[in-house]
């Protein structure tokens, strides 16, 4: 079957003093690459992925979508090019009905590798890989629904394909990322199991937790928080339980879509980070085996390397396992990316008690988002369930009667 592998791109260089020589300010990004079934490049795919200006993350996604399409054309005998005349016969076409018919209807994924793979024919036929008279498919208008920044419902219409397949959502009502917050009955379970059962990684976690539920940063700043950024944070002007740590662009802390602005810690909450960094034994004996750059990240692995995103999706599948042979299924599909979604979730709650309007402004600008849109997810996921429990204890008493009864509702 294909596989696919991954190189360091370093060909970052600069002119100084008429000479060009390696950029040391850049980082490096890794690269895929994948290879067929008998050791052959696709060499196309290579191109592709070495042009493609996204983040590491979309990169990786990329990487990983077009694999998979090459694997289930190497099982199905079909190539790459494959174009006859009935479209159904088509390389293109037989593979979104296989990513339809092996479909649960609620993932997302048909709809991402189907993406990626079309953008890469794009690609191909943009640069003459592909005769650009050959029609692939046909384009094709959509209707999109979105919210603006005052809350109000708009439609815009966008450009696509017939092969687009679309992703027909889980009937529950989720935050941003589509994910679900966690109860605060259950967040506390969480952090009372990662701190009572203790061990390397689970102080590790814990700490990560804690800055998810009660900062709301993602896991990429979360990765790339230093103890600096926590020693040159500065108190809230309008708050001095708040401790403001810079994040962004030229602070080391990386942030979705390089927006600049502050993570706010609350006080008692960057005390134990800064506290974490300079005294937990764990984390002093990886510093000790970690590189002069990486000394002062907060989180580092055993080997003292900073944590990638693959470390972090290993370290929480163990984690899920532990938790579900404890008897907490609760959380067998959970996702670091929950944590942010709950704080968001109940400053939203806490901040609608005086106003929707600052409850935006107030959540917007903890979690920084980059605009409203992702804001309003949390303000309609609030006011949806609020209404949806109201109307199905109404439901509950009125269609059920005295059949079945709600606990409590006994007298």
């Amino acid at each position: 079957m294909a596989y696919i592998t991954s190189y360091e791109d370093q060909h970052h260089i600069r002119l100084n003093d008429g000479q060009w020589v390696p950029d040391e300010s850049r980082k490096s990004k890794t690269r895929y690459s994948i290879w067929w079934d008998d050791g052959e490049l696709w060499w196309e795919a290579f191109l592709y992925l070495a042009e493609r200006g996204v983040k590491s993350a979309t990169l990786r996604s990329n990487a990983s979508d077009l694999s998979a399409y090459a694997n289930w054309l190497e099982a199905n005998g079909v190539h790459w090019l494959s174009f006859p005349l009935r479209r159904e016969d088509r390389c293109l076409d037989r593979y979104r009905g296989h990513l339809i018919d092996n479909s649960g209807g609620t993932s997302g994924m048909p709809t991402r590798r189907m993406n990626a793979v079309v953008n890469f024919y794009k690609w191909a036929k943009a640069k003459g890989v592909i005769e650009k008279r050959l029609k692939l498919w046909e384009d094709q208008q959509v209707a999109v629904t979105f919210f603006n920044s005052t809350g109000f419902q708009r439609t815009a219409g966008v450009w696509t394909t017939d092969l687009r397949i679309s992703h027909r959502k889980a009937n529950v009502t989720t935050v941003e990322g589509g994910l679900l917050p966690l109860t605060s009955e259950d967040r506390d379970t969480l952090l009372n199991y990662l701190k009572n059962n203790d061990s390397e990684q689970n102080q590790v976690l814990y700490a990560m937790f804690v800055i998810g539920f009660f900062v709301g940063a993602r896991i990429g700043s979360i990765r790339t928080l230093r103890i600096e950024n926590l020693k040159n944070a500065t108190p809230d002007p309008h708050d001095e339980q708040i401790m403001l740590v810079a994040a962004g662009p030229g602070t080391g802390i990386e942030t979705k879509y390089g927006v600049s602005g502050y993570l706010r810690f609350l006080s008692p909450v960057h005390k134990f980070i800064l506290d974490f960094a300079e005294t937990n034994i764990t984390r002093l004996d990886r510093q000790a085996k970690a590189s002069k750059e990486n000394k002062s990240l907060v989180f580092l692995t055993k080997d003292g390397r900073p944590y990638s995103a693959e470390a972090i999706n290993v370290a929480l599948k163990s984690l899920r396992d532990a938790l579900i042979r404890d008897g907490l299924t609760q959380f067998h599909d959970l996702k670091f990316h929950q944590s942010r979604a709950t704080c968001g979730t109940e400053l939203a709650r806490i901040h609608m008690s005086v106003s929707d309007a600052d409850a935006i402004e107030q959540v917007k600008d903890w979690l920084m988002h980059k605009d409203e849109k992702t804001t309003w997810t949390y303000i309609k996921f609030l006011k949806k369930t609020k209404a949806a429990a109201k109307a199905n204890k109404i439901f509950t008493e009125q269609f059920l009667g005295p059949n079945f009864q709600l606990p409590g509702d006994e007298s």
